[in-house]
């Protein structure tokens, strides 16, 4: 006992006295000195520093003890299988302290022991006893180590080398004949789970210098991995894992790939989000969201999660593109539309009880805020159905008690209600039936959405509790609002003083109300200028009638 702490306390010590005093950069110089400088300020730092060269340059015996660091990483993850805290400090500190810079990497990928580990890795079986998440790490780290390979060519021919193996072990056992009987044994779910999270830790290092492989990689295991999505719909860790190499791996590609595997990138999305819905995965019965005590317990959903980050991702396409297509040679694929369609499919996914836990909440919200920002007409295209599921999340998220949630459904009102009131501006239909009233299941009318949150809006600012550090979010979201339905504002405030037996208070409503929409020469404009005149217009509001109605 008293030895493996000695050794884990050793591993440790190099880990940590690797990232600043093996072969450091900037020999000779401190981090805030001009040439000649330091050596003049502080004669003995520099003397110090020439020490460390003469012994852990590259130049000196620093190759010799990167040599001996990797023998130890390779001793701790063989010789000891059960001792997993030692094997955790090579995994998360060690090993991913020698590949922290290009200038250890150089050297690193020539050594004979590290060409040892990458072929022990890739060939070999006696690395899968280890725990997948600490294959996760070993295989990221063995991918950086291409920083260091002379050129593009020769870093992606270096992830080849080392992940061809593991993809063809993986394809391998998705041809099975009786894969459905096979799969579920628990030595092959382990297996399927370590395979996975050794490519989930290759896509995690992906760098432009090595980008193609790994796309490579991606793309030769998209079948066999919507294969395992549907063989194991009832085995959830084997699901989140599958699912977490997708967004990583969409995550480090989609800004550099071209037309071409960009269309094929997001029909392998596509038809994972459609196999996962098809199977139910996910889906949540009120009874046992009601079970959910704690954070830690939702981690069971937290492949809802995974997936809206997965649409998240590819909305980045839009934001971030390094491609080089040219304009003109082939037909750029429609983000909006891709993740148009995994929202359709996501959202009947997601209850109300679900949203009633942090992560997932923060990130169905952020999502919808990009969608209906950047893609609103696409979100309008919605069946009456799903948009409805939107319409419900906004209305709790309005009503939320995190302040961040409610700022970002007001932004998506905001959304939705500008993106409306110029459509119909211009003479286009906007939102189109979803803005219409309806007859109801039960032949009551039902008011079009944007009547709907006009009214839920005005109700949240004068009679319920709020930071004030919303009132800017509302007034953005107040003002197209009330531009796409005035009539339905001005008997909303007819309702209200006519409701006032006091003469005096019937006569300040109405000129609040009036004023709100021509103060400070207020126009129909949806402009920064005007949505800023506003907004003092709603402040002055709020003081002058929000008071005394709650008092009533």
């Amino acid at each position: 006992m008293q030895f493996n702490i000695s050794v884990q306390a050793v591993v440790w010590f190099f880990a940590r006295w690797t990232g600043t005093y093996l072969m450091p950069p900037d020999a000779g110089r401190g981090p805030n000195c001009t040439p000649g400088q330091e050596g003049e300020r502080h004669p003995e730092t520099q003397l110090g520093r020439s020490g460390l060269l003469n012994v852990f340059g590259e130049e000196k015996q620093g190759n010799v003890l990167l040599g001996t660091l990797v023998c130890i990483a390779i001793m701790t993850l063989t010789l000891w299988p059960g001792e997993r805290n030692l094997q955790e400090i090579t995994c998360f500190q060690l090993l991913p302290a020698l590949v922290r810079r290009r200038n250890i990497c150089v050297h690193l990928v020539t050594l004979d022991p590290w060409k040892e580990l990458s072929k022990a890795f890739a060939n070999e079986r006696n690395l899968f006893q280890l725990p997948a998440r600490l294959q996760r790490s070993l295989a990221e780290t063995l991918c950086r180590s291409a920083w260091g390979m002379d050129g593009s060519d020769a870093s992606n021919q270096y992830v080849r080398d080392l992940m061809g193996p593991i993809t063809t072990y993986l394809i391998d056992l998705s041809r099975n004949s009786d894969l459905n009987v096979y799969a579920q044994k628990p030595d092959v779910i382990f297996l399927v789970t370590c395979l996975v999270e050794r490519l989930r830790g290759a896509a995690m290092a992906t760098e432009p210098r090595c980008q193609r492989a790994i796309f490579e990689m991606g793309a030769a295991v998209m079948n066999s991995l919507l294969r395992f999505l549907e063989v194991y719909k009832n085995q959830s860790m084997v699901v989140y894992v599958l699912l977490k190499f997708t967004v990583d791996w969409v995550d480090g590609q989609v800004a550099f790939l071209e037309a071409k595997d960009t269309a094929i990138l997001f029909n392998f999305c596509v038809q994972l989000l459609q196999i996962y819905s098809a199977h139910n995965i996910g889906k949540v019965s009120l009874a046992t969201s009601r079970n959910l005590l704690n954070e830690t317990e939702t981690e069971k959903y937290k492949d809802l999660r995974a997936l809206l980050q997965l649409l998240t991702n590819l909305c980045s396409k839009d934001l971030v593109d390094f491609s080089s297509d040219s304009q003109g040679e082939a037909e750029t694929p429609d983000v909006a539309q891709a993740v148009y369609l995994g929202l359709h499919i996501i959202t009947p996914l997601i209850s109300l009880d679900l949203l009633k836990y942090p992560k997932l909440c923060h990130q169905y919200f952020a999502l919808l805020v990009h969608m209906l920002e950047v893609y609103p007409e696409k979100v309008a295209k919605l069946a009456p159905d799903a948009f409805a599921q939107i319409v419900g999340t906004l209305d709790f998220g309005l009503r939320h008690q995190d302040t961040e949630v409610v700022n970002m459904t007001l932004i998506a009102l905001s959304a939705i209600a500008f993106y409306h009131y110029q459509a119909i501006c211009k003479g286009k239909e906007g939102l189109g039936v979803h803005a219409l009233s309806k007859q109801g299941p039960n032949g009551a009318t039902q008011e079009g959405v944007l009547a709907h949150f006009l009214r839920s809006l005005l109700q949240f600012l004068l009679f319920e509790d709020y930071s004030n550090e919303l009132v800017g979010p509302s007034a953005d979201a107040l003002l197209p609002l009330i531009m796409c339905n005035m009539a339905l504002y001005q008997t909303m405030a007819q309702e209200l003083f006519q409701g006032q037996q006091n003469a005096g208070f019937q006569s300040r409503l109405a000129t609040a109300f009036h004023a709100l929409i021509t103060s400070n020469n207020l126009t129909s404009s949806l402009d920064r200028i005007n949505r800023q005149r506003f907004r003092k217009n709603l402040h002055n509001f709020l003081v002058d009638v929000r008071g005394f109605l709650r008092t009533m």
